[in-house]
């Protein structure tokens, strides 16, 4: 049963189980029960956690009496049951009684009330007394002084209780000469239904740092109620611990309790900011499962929104959550406001307040399932999440009110098979990132397009005569160069003349035979007539000459091949010279601002880019979205408003790549996909493509193809 005072209708909402998603305006299993007296305000309502009653008790204070006055007949408790059928809802058969704390006071600012666990005895606290109130003998007792701090005044904010111990959350007052004001103080205590006294066991009290943030705080004005210094307590009596949210110095601290002591486990402070803490639920008594609300406020403390926090382990100083509220899967309802007054758990299931009295119950879901908070199209309070299986690329392995998980990266899941408790292996060298949905795509597939090409800056030795110079009469070091160098190839040639000629002058002055010295002038002869250096004087210049004759053959092959270097983007490496990257080129590049007028040289170039049609493509990998069942729309930015692209669009699904095809229709233009559903996506490869054109032999506009 779920219960909330609506302070502003003057009236208790009540929902009883079982919680569904089907419930609508006409078949409800809700009531709406006045208040005794319209001038009645709730501070609380309470009821345990395994009672079997349908009974709810409630405390507050009548709203016409000058809060500064103490007065009799201010304070009330009462109890509300109702005794109909649970098959059919009966609003007619609830009644209730309620009594007036005995004795004066003025307007309380703090009370907070809590049940034993059967919901049978209701306590409550104030910073002037506390109550005990007996639901089956309608017995009330007060006790007219706080007894958990009968020196100090200790002003209570948030309480739990375990049916025999309990844990309260509140300010210790410092007195008035203090800087600080007030200070946080938990305080384990046990209570007697018989007289009402609260019996203080152990206390734990807050000091900052003098080195943190928070010890510039002064809790000026805790004593009045702020929003900026509420508290949280919630009690696991499995593992008897207990977790104190405390929003003003944003923190939530983790203790553990026994019968006679009160233990610091640990604490998480996030950042510098106020807000973590504003409520704490265990979401499971044996996993160590549970929920903080964290509100995020405005400097002037307003708030602004809020988040859910959700662990699965025991809390640190660097916890992480498994899963933040709202969140993709999981958004808010369209009737609830962003900002969570609290959070209350069954523990298994959520219950969500909202500052406008709405309330939002996220019913936990079975392995294979989420809880999906789309909630009803209508406006229904409260409202309920339903069960949805996860989508593919994820998985959930436990009971719980969490989103799905995306499979880790190397793992897959298709999203057919809600028993796996976890995501399989992908197959050696396929692309499986985070969230994949399949392993179908091969890494092979993912390389980029590119068309770039990087003109080279125009050397220092740039002259033809340098070139040829430099090219004629150097050797590298390397095989290759020496073997294709002219000055290596005139050398050998040197040395077979060098042999030629001393056998020459061996034959001339040496040998005396007929035969020899006829063949030695036969031989002068013919090396005269290719003699060039000489004129045909000398049979040495012949010699020469071949020398020679292999360095004009070798200049005339690379002038040849230097010459037909020409463009780059056509000619392949320079193979014909050690040094493969010279070109026929000198180099210039810079570029065209667009305030400048074009030249017009680069006219017809510029006016072929401007009328080039331009497309966009868009692949998203490894994802479950498709052409025919995902209406994906794209829009562009006019001005400030996003119009449709409709027309020039094609659409590709096939291997878990979903690929579109879209002719801009501007050059600067800002383009949105919009996906429908929820779909988890590995990559996303982006490029653009257009035709090229042919205009004149000194104008080409080439295709535009890349993609990344």
């Amino acid at each position: 049963m779920i219960v909330e005072a609506l302070n502003d209708y003057s009236a208790f909402l009540f929902q009883f189980a079982p919680y569904t998603d089907n419930i609508t305006q006409t078949g409800d299993r809700s009531c709406l029960i006045s208040y005794f007296d319209y001038s009645q305000f709730i501070y609380a309502v309470a009821l345990g956690i395994h009672q079997s009653t349908y009974d709810i008790f409630f405390v507050g204070e009548m709203t016409d009496l000058d809060k500064q006055i103490p007065l009799e007949n201010r304070t009330f408790v009462g109890i509300l049951s109702y005794t109909g059928s649970l098959t059919t809802i009966d609003c007619d058969t609830f009644y209730g009684t309620t009594q007036f704390i005995p004795g004066t006071f003025v307007h309380q600012e703090h009370l907070v009330m809590v049940t034993d666990s059967i919901g049978s005895i209701a306590y409550g606290f104030s910073d002037l007394f506390t109550f005990s109130y007996t639901a089956a003998t309608d017995n009330l007792v007060v006790h007219e002084t706080n007894s958990l701090s009968p020196s100090i005044s200790f002003l209570p904010f948030a309480v739990d209780y375990d049916g025999s111990l309990g844990v309260v959350a509140g300010f210790l007052d410092n007195g008035r000469n203090s800087r600080v004001k007030y200070h946080a103080s938990i305080i384990l205590f046990s209570i007697s239904a018989s007289t009402a006294i609260a019996t203080p066991i152990s206390s734990w009290n807050y000091s900052a740092s003098a080195t943190s943030w928070q010890s510039g705080l002064t809790n000026v004005g805790a004593d009045q109620y702020a929003a900026k210094y509420d508290m949280s307590v919630s009690i696991n009596p499995i593992t008897a611990q207990v977790l104190v949210g405390i929003q003003s110095i944003n923190t939530v601290f983790l203790f553990h309790y026994t019968t006679t002591a009160l233990a610091l486990i640990s604490s998480m402070s996030p950042s510098q900011a106020i807000g973590f803490g504003k409520g704490v639920a265990w979401l499971s008594y044996t996993l160590n499962r549970f929920a903080i609300l964290v509100n995020v406020y405005s400097t002037d403390y307003v708030w602004i929104s809020s988040k859910i926090c959700i662990y699965d382990s025991t809390l640190t100083s660097i916890s992480t959550p498994i899963s933040i509220f709202p969140n993709i899967q999981q958004p808010l309802y369209n009737y609830m406001s962003s900002v969570f007054l609290n959070i209350i758990t069954t523990p298994d299931n959520l219950v969500l307040l909202d500052n406008q009295g709405d309330l939002f119950v996220i019913v936990s879901a079975p392995i294979g399932y989420y809880s999906s908070t789309v909630g009803p199209t209508e406006q229904i309070i409260p409202a309920f999440s339903s069960q949805l299986p996860c989508i593919s690329g994820t998985y959930k392995n436990i009971t719980g009110i969490g989103r799905c998980i995306p499979c880790p990266a190397g793992t897959k899941s298709d999203g057919t098979n809600l028993t796996l408790s976890t995501c399989t292996g992908c197959a050696v060298n396929t692309f499986c990132p985070f969230g994949s949905t399949s392993d179908s795509i091969s890494n092979d597939q993912l390389s980029n397009v590119v068309q770039a090409l990087v003109y080279p800056s125009t050397p220092d030795m740039n002259g033809i005569d340098d070139i040829l110079f430099f090219t004629l009469f150097s050797i590298d070091s390397s095989p290759r160069c020496i073997l294709i160098s002219p000055i290596f190839w005139a050398l050998i040639v040197g040395a077979i003349v060098a042999i030629i000629g001393s056998t020459m002058l061996t034959m001339k002055h040496c040998t005396k035979h007929p035969k020899a010295v006829d063949r030695y002038n036969k031989l002068e002869a013919a090396l005269k007539q290719a003699d060039v250096i000489g004129a045909g004087e000398m049979w040495v210049g012949g010699l020469t000459t071949f020398s020679v004759l292999v360095l004009l053959i070798a200049c005339y092959i690379f002038s040849a091949k230097y010459y037909n270097s020409y463009p780059i983007e056509t000619a392949g490496p320079s193979t014909y010279a050690c040094d493969t990257t010279i070109r026929n080129a000198q180099f210039t590049s810079g570029l065209q601002p667009l305030s400048v007028p074009v030249s017009d040289s680069a006219q017809a170039i510029v006016d072929l880019l401007n009328n080039q049609p331009v497309n966009l493509n868009v692949a998203f990998l490894n994802t479950a979205y498709n052409c025919t069942s995902d209406t994906i729309t794209l829009t562009y930015l006019l001005g400030k408003i996003w119009m449709p692209i409709t027309t020039s669009i094609s659409c590709n699904s096939s291997n878990y790549i979903l690929s579109y095809n879209v002719l801009l229709p501007y050059r600067e233009i800002t383009v949105q996909f919009n996906l429908p559903n929820i779909y988890t996506i590995g990559g996303l490869r982006i490029g653009l493509s257009a035709p090229g054109q042919i205009q004149s032999s000194t104008v080409t506009l080439q295709d535009l193809n890349f993609s990344q």
